[in-house]
């Protein structure tokens, strides 16, 4: 009975001691594969950079659209005339394009019978041009591109046919004189604005993708030492279980033996 007692005890130890070494098995596969994912996940935090933030482009598509519907509650449809192309460059590009600006500007000014200060909008155009050129990238080039699209926007909103038809329509249709230069002005500032101002939230949007960029980074970089330690640790826990199905093996074998030897003698 003694026998058989100790039979049963040593089948249980046995089922146990490999149910041990199967559960070891798999903590030691999962040790090994986070240890693996957390070692590259760290490594490649603690390179990380920021972005590069990509300006959209610009549309007047929409501005105009807006104009007409704000002149006439019937659409009409759109005539997209340009005016004369301004004259070629002699010494500086960037002062010519700022002159060709102001010209169409004369131009959409002296229908109505109203002048403009060319020093001021001159100067006026040169600082913008250098602040809000930024979104082209560095320098004189960057300057030029944002004056070209704003020559180029002036030609096709500021002096289009159809949308200076319906501001002629609303201006002889106002009394005072008053509300007809409000008129006229509104509608120059409304355009000019436009262009400005998508500028300006592009520039805002790169400020603040930059900043969600560089709270990003910092967080991944910091994160990153914790990441690797992690990973140490489980290897480490991975050296350790392994130790432990060292001597589980070792233990059923020295078990095989005694009773190997028990049943012999």
């Amino acid at each position: 009975m003694t026998d058989q007692n100790q039979t049963i005890t040593n089948k249980m130890e046995d089922l146990f001691l490999s149910i041990l070494r199967g559960v070891i098995l798999v903590v030691l596969a999962g040790s090994i594969l986070a240890a693996i994912y957390f070692a590259i996940s760290g490594a490649s935090d603690l390179g990380a950079k920021p972005k590069d933030y990509k300006y959209e482009k610009f549309d007047s598509k929409q501005l105009l659209k807006d104009l007409n519907e704000e002149l006439n509650p019937k659409p009409a449809p759109a005539n997209n005339t340009p005016a004369a192309p301004a004259a070629p460059a002699v010494k500086s590009p960037i002062n010519d394009e700022i002159t060709a600006i102001f010209n169409l500007v004369v131009k959409y000014f002296k229908a109505y019978d109203m002048v403009i200060n060319q020093g001021v909008l001159e100067r006026a155009l040169e600082k913008e041009s250098r602040i809000l050129g930024v979104v082209y990238g560095d320098g004189e080039n960057a300057q030029l591109e944002y004056l070209k699209g704003k020559k180029l926007f002036f030609e096709t909103v500021l002096l289009n046919i159809e949308l200076n038809k319906l501001i002629d329509k609303n201006h002889k249709a106002e009394e005072d004189q008053d509300d007809k230069m409000k008129l006229v002005n509104g509608i120059y500032f409304k355009v000019s604005n436009f262009y400005s101002g998508f500028h300006e939230e592009q520039i805002s949007k790169k400020k603040e993708f930059d900043a969600d960029q560089n709270a990003e980074v910092a967080m991944r970089n910091a994160g990153s030492m914790f990441k690797l330690y992690l990973a140490g640790g489980m290897f480490a826990a991975f050296l350790l279980i392994s130790l432990i199905l060292v001597l589980v093996k070792i233990e059923r074998n020295l078990r095989t033996t005694k009773i190997e030897e028990v049943l012999e003698a």
